[in-house]
């Protein structure tokens, strides 16, 4: 398997350099509001890639909680396609596949700090319901977001918890429907996983050419 960038440190270096880049500034600024609010130090909640659209993205995607490859000490410490893991690279080839340009799409997790303990990697009810008011955050900083793709069940659990805070917020957001996997190897290779997501990245490229 081929690495992501991000296993260069050099490329991670001047990654981190430009994460107060006006177009993400708004979104790790968040970031490091929330790690302050759990009593982490900076830089544990992963900041958003400034290579993504950050704010100006059309595209909100989705996903459960931050890799060991997203993490600081153990990773990259960002939300980034360039990670050096399988979920990663399944998206930033589907979106190489499909023409989906990273400036018009934004990462984020709907539990967007570190879960504690082991449990396969996914988050909690409790903790996605705590989680909630910072996705509702993510999206009234994003103005020009039309869509919403929510990779996985942890995704759709979270985002269905702010649906009454979304109404307030007066926004009009598509949300691509059905049961789309996580990117991971798990999620794509249960059945039909892979067919479905790749449906949905096609499904974005379109829409992006409208």
């Amino acid at each position: 398997m081929p690495n992501g960038r991000n296993a260069d440190p050099a490329v991670v270096a001047a990654k981190m350099a430009r994460i107060r880049d006006p177009h993400v500034k708004p979104l790790n600024d968040l970031a490091d509001r929330i790690a302050e609010s759990m009593g982490l130090p900076h830089g544990r909640v992963p900041y958003v890639d400034p290579d993504q659209g950050g704010i100006d993205a059309r595209v909100l995607v989705l996903l459960d909680n931050p890799s060991t490859k997203a993490e600081a000490g153990t990773g990259s410490g960002l939300l980034s396609l360039d990670n050096d893991d399988r979920t990663a690279r399944n998206c930033r080839e589907a979106y190489a596949r499909h023409g989906v340009p990273w400036s018009q799409v934004v990462h984020w997790n709907v539990v967007p700090f570190p879960v504690a303990g082991v449990r396969n990697g996914g988050s909690t009810a409790v903790e996605r319901a705590g989680a909630v008011r910072w996705t509702r955050q993510v999206v009234e900083l994003c103005p020009n977001l039309e869509q919403v793709l929510l990779l996985g069940a942890a995704a759709r659990d979270g985002w269905a918890r702010d649906g009454w805070a979304r109404a307030g917020i007066g926004r009009d957001l598509y949300v691509l429907p059905g049961k789309i996997p996580h990117c991971s190897a798990r999620g794509l290779n249960s059945p039909g996983g892979r067919e479905r997501f790749d449906a949905a990245i096609a499904q974005i490229a379109r829409s992006l050419t409208w």
